[in-house]
């Protein structure tokens, strides 16, 4: 009886092992596919963010002329970073930021624009710009989606839209009805389009 006995616990030993295997294999492989799966994910927001490129239409509301020219500045702001990126340039050009401000600054004030609030404005939109190119740039080097433009200049390519919008800027300030629920406005819209905290308060702080 007692070699019986040893020899089914015996024999119960391989049922034993096969299990705790399978769980130990179930377990590696619920592992893999949740490595798997947050993989995927960080794959897609980063390539979220890196592909926010299209200049977005916001539908008509109080502020929404302003709205959606600020946004259509901001999208221009990914191919400046395009071309920094490819180039190497650095992303703060201090001269060139003073120069894009005057040259703002003058046409609003010519436009009949207060010049310290077109000042203030057109300071907070290129701050915001820089604030969105370095997020790119950053992404694109960690390995993000890259864009899938063509070579881009900015003196022939980027600058002439940037004056355009310069000038669309300029009008629609002019009628802006600047009160709390505007730039509550204006904020909505840009994280609407997918853009950060820290872009739209650079955006909205004028």
């Amino acid at each position: 009886m007692e070699g019986v006995k040893f020899a089914r616990r015996f024999s119960s030993r391989p049922q034993q092992v096969t299990e705790f295997n399978f769980h130990v294999d179930v377990m590696q492989m619920f592992s893999r596919f949740r490595a798997i799966a947050i993989t995927l994910l960080t794959a897609t927001l980063v390539a979220n963010i890196g592909c926010s490129t299209a200049p977005v239409v916001i539908p008509p509301s109080e502020g929404s002329g302003l709205g959606n020219a600020m946004l259509r500045r901001l999208a221009i702001a990914d191919q400046v970073a395009w071309v920094k990126y490819q180039s190497g340039a650095p992303v703060l050009d201090a001269a060139r930021e003073q120069q894009v401000l005057a040259r703002a600054v003058s046409a609003a004030t010519e436009a009949g624009v207060d010049p310290e609030s077109a000042s203030r404005f057109f300071a907070a939109q290129i701050v915001a710009s820089r604030t969105r190119q370095e997020q790119l740039i950053r992404v694109w080097s960690r390995g993000g989606m890259l864009p899938t433009w063509g070579p881009l200049s900015l003196k022939d390519d980027i600058r002439p839209v940037l004056d355009q919008l310069t000038s669309e800027l300029i009008d629609a300030l002019k009628v802006f009805p600047d009160s709390p629920s505007s730039r509550n406005a204006l904020a909505a819209a840009l994280r609407e389009a997918g853009y950060t905290n820290s872009v739209v308060r650079a955006a909205t702080q004028f």
